[in-house]
């Protein structure tokens, strides 16, 4: 096999795949797609593929691997799973590659007594924070906390305070464990970043400062815009939980244009807030909160691949993938939303393409 495809430098390249990666040799008669614009993948940082709401049932081997078909045809090639309330998603890790995206997950997430939903996820006290870290399921490369959550009458306090959470992330550390931390609260943020944890999920307090050192040692920020604006819709926007997660959005604005000055790998994650292998709309999402053209769609392609040394890329030797659009992103982002063209590891899943 054998394609001409134009990726978004606008360079055009000759391609041939051979089991399922891109070869050198380019014998026959090409698939043209220099009509679209193409990259080697999306990526989606934040997703729950044991389902797509906060039910925490059982997982199911079989739904997830439907809801892994479902982002490969919206043209997901990376998932960083951020946790369920067992560690299901840990079963398919060794389907093949042709068959899934490549996938970084959590597995059950952490959290402090009556700090989630009741009854959903583990609950530890901070003082035995460390010990619950140490035995974590090391397979999924990953652990995801609970660092804030509404409480009646008290806001959302941290859940762990910088010394336990410290430990916990050197504990994770040493285990081989990258720590992913839930925060939508104003005080969490702070704590996260100096504790050490490597990825804030949603973030919308970080500071200035958090930030700064967040870039310095090349942590991940997902703001996941898209899944914040839902649940400002859920909890009704005057009440005061709604009112504190759009002034967190009005946060996010703020900081955009500091976060891809400072190194922050922006990453872009669907939570529960878009539909099933439209990563593309958090892209635009990012765009429309101050974050540039540039930022927004190496969110949703490059970024995360990059943060967890997946291979990437239209060169010889790398994983024959392609999602492939009608327009340059860096251009007309919304096209993001819309592959035309998909193919991976050089099976075509998906192909749109005008006669």
């Amino acid at each position: 096999m054998r394609y001409l495809v134009t990726d978004v430098n606008g360079a055009t390249k000759d391609l041939g795949v051979e089991h399922g990666v891109w070869s050198g040799h380019v014998d026959g008669e090409p698939t043209d797609l220099t009509r679209l614009v193409a990259v080697p993948g999306l990526a989606d940082a934040h997703i729950h593929l044991s389902s797509d709401q906060s039910d925490f049932v059982p997982s199911d081997p079989a739904r997830i691997r439907s809801r892994m078909v479902a982002e490969l045809t919206g043209g997901v090639f990376l998932c960083l799973d951020k946790g369920w309330s067992d560690a299901g998603v840990l079963s398919v890790l060794g389907d093949p590659l042709e068959e899934r995206p490549a996938l970084r997950a959590a597995g059950p997430i952490v959290a402090c007594p009556s700090g989630y939903y009741p009854g959903a996820v583990d609950e530890v006290a901070p003082e035995d924070l460390v010990e619950r870290v140490a035995r974590h399921p090391r397979a999924g490369g990953w652990i995801k906390l609970i660092g804030d959550w509404p409480r009646k009458g008290v806001g959302a306090p941290p859940s762990f305070g910088l010394e336990p959470l410290t430990a916990a992330v050197a504990a994770a550390h040493a285990a081989g464990l990258r720590v992913a931390i839930h925060t939508m609260a104003p005080e969490t943020p702070s704590i996260a970043v100096r504790a050490g944890v490597d990825s804030i999920e949603h973030g919308l307090y970080l500071t200035d400062d958090d930030i700064r050192a967040l870039g310095a040692r090349g942590g991940a920020w997902v703001p996941t815009v898209r899944q914040v604006e839902r649940v400002i819709r859920q909890v009704g926007p005057e009440r005061t939980g709604g009112r504190v997660l759009a002034e967190g959005l009005d946060r996010v604005r703020t900081l955009a244009g500091l976060a891809a000055r400072s190194g922050v790998s922006v990453l872009a994650g669907s939570d529960f807030g878009i539909p099933q292998g439209r990563i593309g709309e958090e892209a635009v999402g990012l765009f429309e909160y101050g974050f540039g053209v540039e930022v927004a769609v190496t969110a949703v392609t490059s970024a995360a691949y990059e943060y967890v040394d997946e291979p990437y890329g239209l060169a010889e030797g790398l994983p024959a993938d392609i999602v492939a659009f009608d327009a340059n992103p860096l251009e007309s982002i919304e096209t993001l939303v819309s592959p035309r063209f998909v193919m991976r590891r050089g099976r075509v899943l998906v192909d749109r393409r005008e006669p």
